[in-house]
């Protein structure tokens, strides 16, 4: 078995064949001469789709199906124009293909590109080491060639060559033969020149302005003259260059009465009429023009200047009288401008008036229903049928979508009973720390496991370093929280490398460090009869507040020299100084002088027993030495929480139990044999070029898989792809096969399986979807993984978190769009896709499950506060009934 090596980001280049359609721009700003693509540490800069493993028995060794020399470039010419528009130089008597830049995208779909166009008649491959694309600082200042292309390729007369420049694997909807540049900085970011050389002369450039720019911009036609860069083309990578489509503006008929409700759920317990714009453009409505009135001509004034998007809603609360608080679960953007009486029941009318025209209405029957409305969104009023029939659910600010039938209840938690047991959870380590708040406010659950015998679950509580055990045998209650104490990185086998400013990789004892364990995922299995649980430690710091900061790096603090009688030999940058800790060590005071030093997560993995707390097994820094071994640390991330263990879980291949531990900064996944937990030994270290940020790990026993061997899928957060390795007898893994799902970043984060359908559901939050949806690939062939079609989610809340599957039924956990708010949790049919049910549950379930007797739906609400920290809800776990059927 191989590693991949890494190689210079001028020979990480190879030919690959994708023919998936092409996703849309984000609009964000790019940064000055920077790779603008997301991507976590340690992203391989190698040839694409190239896949390793590295075993503990067998020696691992650098290889590359092919590489790239590149040939040595010179510096620019004195006389070389650099300017904002484009030039060209020419190579001594060398008669050179019509060859010229003619697009560049800089972050504006998910990948940064540079398009080459053949303006001539006749195709041409290039020859080894000649051509190349750069930036200007690459080029002149940092003396290396860019990205070289490599000999073989062909561009058709009249055709494109694209250059996705920072990109390490083939992006979702590359074009064929997209040249891959790899992981090296190259910058196609504000105030940059791109580059086309042949030998290492200019043949064609073209800079862009610093400050704001458009993220696509290109000649038209193509390889003509450059495009006025104020105006954005649409991105067409590889194909012919276009302008965007004007869309007419909206019009007072696009807006439509799309739902009426009138209070009939506990969670949306106020009147409201939401409106929709049909047309693609937004409206703006003008002052003292648009009312909406009710059967007794009580109107509610539209505000002037309220605008609702193109194809969005607007929530009208017209019982809620101005300057009042915001109802619970309301959209955040609701309009609140009545002066009250306004009816909303049967027998009722409600129009939409603009200057005294009718513009729509719509009107209840002689009983009461509580949600009526359009659906589709914009499109017919249904049927009110008899008062009986299924009506609308009522979804203010989403899409209109009809009431399920399967009937959900719900049981949700908190940990308000421990409130008076703070103290003593604090003195072994547990942590209550956030601003102004109480231990259940505190608390944010994250990952749950449920015992084989659906009896038992745990809960990881991360930020507060502890795991909850909650009682599922008879009323569910929450029984015990374990805190879980610090690891001693002053103690043998637990040395670390706090820093990533000193050149080298070394783990070494760190006398009063301790690593808080943070536990993110979590996983049980059961062995001799006694349940236990494991975790992967990853850590985690509270540094998304506007107005509350946790980690702080050791350079800028005070220790006691007293206890660091070499404290300012300790403060260098090459030794503690760049690690991050925690202000907050022993109380929700931030320290002025620290005695010992709490650094986030363990960089490990444990294992705990279930009923106790008691830790069996820790890791140690096996984890990091085996990524080291492997050629996968990460040392730029040593000086915050190392390899950033998950996420994990469980699988029996054979007679022998294995965990596997996804690293997230390590970009793998650690397989150990923990069959006997007296002697748990490393097996094998899971590599695949262009995978970053393992997420999700899910394994698939011999019995489930659809070929009769045991598989293992992981999704990969930042390359938004997944990969699919099948093993052996042995419980020896390899590669079979990788899919890059649309969306960039976040495209493919958790992973569940249906073993009746042979199906894997993916939960997709992809930055340059506009909505999340669950994606459904056909794993038939676990060789050769396809995409079957998308669940969309856009009517039921915010981002999806996690997504579970159990007897021929698909759940997803959904935040609200204000994260504070009641989440939710929908089920599908795994083979016709349709809504069978939905519940809510507490603030933002970061995680669900089914219990293993498919009884039961459990979340982790995790119950974030706002990002200003004006508002914590109470961390919880909700427990979903199933009805029998």
């Amino acid at each position: 078995m191989t590693l991949i090596q890494q190689l210079p980001r001028w020979a990480a280049l190879t030919a690959v064949s994708f023919t998936l359609a092409a996703c849309g721009g984000d609009g964000n700003n790019s940064s000055n001469s920077s790779s603008l693509g997301s991507s976590s540490s340690n992203s391989s800069s190698s040839m694409s789709l190239s896949s390793s493993v590295s075993s503990a028995d067998t020696p691992s060794s650098a290889s590359s199906s092919s590489t790239v020399t590149s040939s040595t470039t010179s510096s620019a010419q004195s006389s070389s124009s650099l300017s904002e528009s484009s030039s060209s130089s020419s190579v001594s008597s060398v008669a050179l293909p019509a060859l010229v830049l003619n697009e560049m995208r800089s972050d504006g779909g998910g990948y940064d590109y540079i398009e080459i166009y053949n303006a001539s008649n006749t195709d041409y491959t290039f020859a080894a080491n000649e051509w190349a694309v750069n930036d200007l600082k690459g080029f002149s200042e940092d003396k290396v060639p860019g990205v070289v292309i490599p000999a073989g390729t062909v561009i058709t007369a009249h055709g494109f060559l694209l250059i996705a420049v920072d990109q390490t694997a083939a992006p979702f909807g590359a074009p064929t033969n997209t040249l891959i540049g790899g992981a090296g900085e190259f910058g196609l970011g504000r105030g940059d020149t791109a580059l086309l050389t042949y030998k290492g002369e200019i043949i064609d450039e073209k800079g862009w302005a610093a400050g704001s720019h458009v993220n696509t911009f290109g000649r038209l036609p193509d390889g003509g003259e450059w495009h006025d860069q104020a105006e954005a083309l649409v991105a067409t990578p590889g194909t012919i260059n276009a302008l965007p489509v004007v869309n007419p503006p909206a019009t007072q008929s696009d807006i439509v009465i799309n739902e009426v409700v009138s209070k009939g759920r506990a969670d949306i317990d106020f009147d409201y009429v939401e409106l929709y714009n049909k047309s693609s453009q937004p409206c703006v409505f003008a002052e003292g023009e648009w009312v909406l009135s009710d059967s007794e001509n009580t109107a509610m004034p539209i505000p002037g200047g309220t605008t609702i998007p193109g194809h969005g809603f607007l929530v009208l609360l017209p019982d809620v009288v101005a300057g009042s608080s915001l109802p619970t679960n309301a959209p955040a953007d609701a309009v609140l401008n009545s002066t009250g009486g306004f009816g909303i029941g049967k027998n009722e009318t409600i129009t939409l008036v603009r200057s005294e025209v009718i513009i729509d209405s719509a009107s209840y029957g002689n009983f009461h229903v509580n949600a009526y409305g359009r659906f589709p969104d914009g499109g017919e009023l249904i049927a009110l049928g008899d008062g009986t029939a299924t009506q609308l659910y009522a979804s203010p600010g989403l899409k209109n979508f009809m009431t399920p039938a399967m009937n959900l209840t719900v049981t949700t938690m908190n940990f308000s009973a421990f409130n008076n047991d703070e103290t003593t959870l604090e003195n072994s380590g547990f942590r209550v720390f956030g601003l102004n708040a109480d231990l259940a406010k505190d608390v944010e659950p994250e990952y749950i496991a449920v015992a084989a015998d659906s009896k038992t679950a745990w809960v990881t509580l991360q930020e507060n370093n502890g795991i909850a055990r909650i009682n599922l045998d008879g009323t569910p209650a929450i029984t015990h929280i374990f805190p879980l104490g610090f690891k001693d990185y002053g103690a043998a086998g637990n040395e670390i490398d706090p820093s990533d400013r000193d050149n080298k990789i070394e783990f070494a004892a760190r006398p009063n460090v301790f690593g808080i364990y943070q536990p993110d995922g979590i996983a049980t299995f059961n062995d001799g009869g006694m349940d236990y649980v494991i975790t992967a430690n990853e850590g985690d710091v509270r540094d998304y507040y506007t107005n509350f900061v946790e980690g702080v790096k050791v350079s800028d603090i005070t220790l006691d020299e007293s206890d660091f009688p070499t404290a300012s030999e300790l403060k260098k940058n090459e030794n503690l100084g760049r690690l991050v800790v925690t202000q907050f060590a022993a109380s929700p005071t931030a320290e002025t002088l620290y005695s010992t030093l709490l650094s986030f997560g363990a960089r490990s993995f444990s294992i705990w027993n279930g009923t106790t707390g008691a830790q069996v097994y820790d890791s140690g820094n096996d984890l990091e030495v085996q990524a080291n071994a492997a050629g996968v640390y990460p040392d730029d991330r040593s000086d915050a929480k190392g390899v950033e263990p998950e996420n994990l879980t469980v699988g029996v291949i054979g007679s022998k139990r294995f965990v596997f531990v996804g690293l997230e900064r390590a970009d793998a996944v650690a397989v150990y044999d923990i069959t006997d937990l007296g002697n748990i030994q490393f097996k094998q270290m899971l590599i695949t070029q262009g995978d970053d940020a393992p997420e999700g790990i899910l394994f698939i026993s011999a019995a489930d898989s659809p070929n009769g061997n045991p598989l293992l899928v992981v999704s990969n957060e930042d390359s938004g792809n997944v990969t699919v390795y099948q093993s052996d007898a042995n419980g020896d893994f390899s590669f079979a096969s990788r899919l890059v799902l649309e969306g960039g970043t976040a495209a493919a984060e958790i992973s569940a399986y249906d073993p009746i359908t042979k199906r894997l559901f993916v939960l997709n939050n992809g930055e340059l979807l506009a909505n999340s949806r669950i994606e459904v690939l056909d794993l038939t062939n676990p060789a050769a993984l396809s995409l079957l079609t998308t669940i969309d989610l856009s009517p039921y809340g915010g981002g999806i978190n996690s997504v579970a599957v159990s007897n021929g039924k698909v759940a997803g956990a959904l935040q609200a769009v204000d994260k504070t708010q009641q989440g939710t949790v929908v089920v599908f049919d795994t083979t016709s896709y349709a809504l069978l049910g939905i519940a809510k549950v507490g603030a933002l379930p970061d995680m669900l499950t089914f219990s293993p007797d498919g009884k039961f739906i459990l979340t982790a609400d995790e119950g974030e506060a706002k990002d200003d920290y004006s508002y914590d809800p109470v961390g919880s776990i909700s427990v979903i009934s199933l009805p029998v059927l």
